[in-house]
């Protein structure tokens, strides 16, 4: 039998569209880690996330007439991950009411995510999960992608269907609620100082990426 280590993921998912259930299979354990984790910051019942990682993935083969992917599969999938979520928590007759923020709109603050995936984390990263569930769900999705799983805003506007200068402006707004975020639910300075200093190196590639593409991003409108 044929290995298929080298074939893209785009590959995969074309041959997955057209029937073949190896190259789904294949697809399936490159990004079922990634699609889980997510779901385990965000769902606190553990047995609603397998559920919910099939559904990910079927609706990758479901949305046969999608444009074609910008950037990378693993993103594409992520989005439909998040996109899942979201519709998981506002049609679920078992699902926690999403909480609505004065300021923010609407968060996930109230909704606890799996407790065995908090215990594996340290403080920082902790407090980093608490503080980015308070951000409106707009900016956290875009935090979570960018700084859980690495992908570019260029990319993450293409996942969502938004205008690249509609995610900087999210990006930019969501780190600045962040830290604000930060400085509120932190315990003590130091684990402030903690979180902070092993979020430099991220936030650093953020501004220089805001200041990169400063000039779209003042023409570019939220909406």
């Amino acid at each position: 039998m044929t290995s298929l280590a080298k074939t893209t993921d785009l590959e995969l998912l074309q041959g997955w569209r057209r029937g073949d259930a190896r190259m789904g299979a294949e697809l399936f354990d490159r990004h079922k880690t990634a699609v889980t984790n997510l779901f385990r910051r965000n769902v606190r019942s553990k047995g609603d996330i397998p559920d919910l990682v099939q559904q990910t993935f079927l609706a990758c083969i479901d949305a046969k007439k999608d444009p074609e992917i910008q950037g990378s599969v693993r993103g594409y999938i992520l989005g439909i991950a998040f996109h899942t979520m979201t519709r998981f928590f506002r049609k679920a007759r078992n699902a926690p009411e999403l909480d609505t923020d004065e300021e923010l709109g609407t968060t996930l603050a109230a909704i606890e995510p799996d407790p065995e995936y908090l215990i594996q984390l340290g403080d920082e990263q902790r407090l980093l999960m608490k503080a980015i569930r308070r951000l409106k769900i707009e900016y956290q999705v875009i935090l979570e992608l960018n700084y859980w799983e690495g992908i570019s805003c260029d990319e993450i506007a293409a996942i969502l269907g938004i205008p690249q200068g509609t995610a900087r402006r999210r990006l930019q707004l969501g780190r600045d609620v962040l830290e604000k975020k930060l400085a509120e639910l932190a315990d003590s300075p130091a684990l402030l100082a903690a979180t902070t200093m092993s979020l430099g190196s991220w936030q650093k590639q953020i501004q220089d990426w805001l200041a990169a593409h400063a000039a779209p991003l003042r023409k570019s409108p939220e909406n």
